[in-house]
């Protein structure tokens, strides 16, 4: 199967650059599976997972938005934050989603209030991508 370069990147770091046969994202426009040679395209990315296949195995990763830019040979996702999935702590997403459902009962000031929303949401994508890669994922052999 043909391939296309794929980089994502956040503010702290190039998450990744590799080799992949496809990626599929949600933008503004929707749902979108790319493969090699895809036609020019640019658009915002909603907060969702991304799922990439590199050498038939599919590797997921949680990203809140940014800009994705698509041409014939390459892809790069420049992503407001991004994990992956395997490293997500659903732990931790889930003292972030308390804690921010906790600022918003309190009903402070507006932008206190737009922060808790979006790290509730970010939080809720965490843990909707982790327990998607716990169910996908064959059990461990003991």
């Amino acid at each position: 199967m043909s391939t296309f370069r794929l980089k994502i990147i956040t503010q702290e770091e190039i998450l990744l650059e590799t080799e992949v046969e496809s990626l599929y994202v949600t933008t503004i426009d929707g749902d979108i599976n790319v493969l090699a040679h895809h036609t020019p395209y640019v658009s915002i990315l909603k907060p969702s997972e991304i799922i990439i296949k590199v050498n038939g195995v599919e590797e997921s990763f949680a990203c809140t938005g940014g800009i994705l830019e698509v041409t014939p040979d390459k892809v790069v996702i420049l992503a407001d934050s991004a994990v992956r999935s395997d490293k997500i702590d659903e732990e931790e997403a889930l003292k972030a989603k308390e804690r921010a459902e906790k600022i918003m009962e309190e009903k402070l000031e507006n932008r206190e209030n737009v922060e808790a929303t979006l790290a509730l949401e970010k939080a809720l994508l965490h843990l909707r991508v982790a327990q998607k890669r716990k169910r996908h994922t064959p059990a461990q052999k003991q």
